[in-house]
């Protein structure tokens, strides 16, 4: 028997192996699914339709959340929703959100993170398992207090810059402040993390900027349509098509910002016979800090690509520019909206900053903002009002009981700050602009979880410390020279969740010289 003859004898048996390989894993899945499925069933739920579910409630944006808010008060600790075949558990109470955040067991991102891989890689945000802790223990060190402090000649160069642009609309009509905040917290994201200005407030490198801002609107048209979850399918699109070209500029980009740092770090070592990152506050030969620079002390950290790689580097960087530019941006926003609309505590805390001050026009300090207690608690309080983060989501890795009822193992689990942050029983009058919230002594009767604009538990920010120094910088340079007023009321505000919590026309605000 010829060779061709023996291979053609065994071509149904090839098949068979080959079709019971592609169809395994796909058993396996809907195995899962199913089991999840059924045992969701079992959960309370408010009335859907009888095949869509709850999909509406999640397409119509500028309502969900006051959807959410119902659900909340009608299933005060959690409940099923469905879009399809597809069952969300939301978690509303404290501590059913600290059951789901507080232990590693559930540190799996849920399914909405996957339209973000594009942009994010496997960064801290979307990585899991042993790839998250190895990362996260590497970075950490990273965001020490002594090298915060060296970004704060950054945030206040770049804080001035924005005061000169800002000069044109001093007593005009109002305006939309977000374009200005939203380039200023760039160049602040870029200039910390890569050591190279974008320029984004003299309008340079827009195509970067572009590339980042598309690939997550790609990012949230997936998240929006499950079907294109699926990579396989996605890439035939059009919007796959764009999801390439933008994520080859941004990568190249970084890929080349990572060359020229190491090129430089090499170059100090030869020169300087010393670390080009000085680190724990010493001293440069010239006798003053060096000023870090995130992908420096990544680049330090990998121990020549042993413990991260040039593609491990660049998406730690992509994921701090995402995660840093927008959340930050919103929260000196929506701080300034709430202060507009409540000129009495924007009094109070202009003279904080003047006790501070004492009238002059000095930069300020790291013990300058560390005296910022109101503006600090006013901070706080309008993340609590408008978290930058509006979503939380988690794939539970074990059945999680739950009261009387028990969550499935591979279920996704979403948690809403917008909603937990409303919770009347941990903040009175949770509509109100109350600062005191945040005083001490109305901390320590509060439950730790009820409060999570930085998330919580393991997988909590990183970047929490970078964000207060950067937003009490510009904020306070602000306010020292201007009243801010609101043009928009509480009632006529409109947000959106995205990514992060938009404000869907803006912020629109007056400033007047003081």
């Amino acid at each position: 028997m010829s060779f061709v003859q023996t291979a053609v004898g065994y071509m149904p048996l090839l098949w068979s192996a080959v079709l019971f390989c592609a169809t395994v894993p796909v058993l396996v899945a809907l195995r899962r699914w199913f089991r999840v499925f059924l045992m969701a069933q079992r959960l309370p739920t408010p009335k859907a339709h009888p095949i869509l579910g709850h999909a509406a409630d999640f397409a119509s944006k500028e309502k969900f959340f006051d959807r959410a808010l119902k659900w909340c008060k009608d299933f005060p600790i959690f409940h099923k929703t469905q879009i399809l075949f597809h069952p969300l558990i939301l978690v509303h109470s404290p501590e059913a959100v600290q059951a789901i955040l507080s232990r590693n067991k559930h540190a799996e991102k849920g399914f909405i993170y996957k339209g973000l891989k594009a942009l994010l890689g496997e960064g801290l945000i979307t990585s899991k398992g042993s790839r998250w802790h190895a990362h996260r223990k590497l970075i950490t060190p990273t965001f020490h207090f002594n090298i915060l402090e060296s970004f704060l000649d950054v945030f206040v160069r770049r804080s001035k810059e924005l005061m000169t642009r800002l000069k044109e609309k001093e007593g005009t009509e109002c305006f939309d402040i977000s374009p200005y905040t939203q380039r200023l917290t760039l160049d602040f994201i870029c200039e910390t993390a890569m050591g190279t200005p974008i320029q984004a407030q003299s309008n340079e490198r827009l195509e970067i900027v572009s590339a980042i801002h598309k690939l997550e609107e790609i990012g949230i048209y997936r998240m929006i349509r499950p079907w294109l979850l699926s990579d396989w399918i996605f890439m035939f699109t059009k919007k796959g098509r764009e999801q390439i070209k933008y994520k080859n500029i941004l990568h190249s980009f970084t890929d080349k910002v990572i060359k020229e740092r190491k090129q430089l770090i090499e170059q100090q070592k030869k020169e300087e016979g010393k670390l080009a990152v000085v680190k724990e506050g010493e001293e440069s030969d010239f006798g003053r800090k060096k000023r870090a620079i995130f992908m420096d002390l990544l680049i330090e950290s990998s121990d020549n690509g042993n413990l991260l790689t040039d593609e491990d580097i660049r998406e730690e960087v992509n994921t701090f520019m995402f995660a840093g530019q927008n959340t930050t941006q919103l929260a000196i926003n929506y701080c300034l909206f709430l202060l507009g609309n409540n000129l009495e505590i924007q009094e109070e805390v202009f003279q904080e900053l003047d006790s501070i001050f004492q009238g002059s026009d000095r930069d300020p300090t790291m013990d300058d903002l560390r005296e910022m207690h109101l503006l600090e608690r006013c901070i706080k309080e309008a993340l609590r009002l408008f978290p930058s983060v509006p979503v939380i989501a988690r794939t539970l890795t074990e059945d999680q009981p739950m009261g009387k009822h028990t969550l499935p193992k591979g279920a996704d689990v979403l948690i809403l700050p917008y909603v937990l942050h409303r919770n009347p029983e941990q903040f009175p009058d949770p509509e109100k602009f109350n600062p005191d919230n945040f005083l001490p002594e109305n901390i320590k009767n509060r439950h730790a979880f009820s409060y999570i604009p930085f998330s919580a538990g393991p997988r909590n920010c990183i970047g929490q410390k970078f964000a207060m120094l950067a937003e009490k910088t510009i904020l306070s340079t602000i306010l020292r020279r201007y009243i801010v007023k609101s043009a928009d009321t509480r009632e006529s505000l409109v947000v959106v969740p995205n990514t992060v919590l938009v404000p869907k026309r803006g912020i629109k605000i007056t400033l007047n010289s003081r």
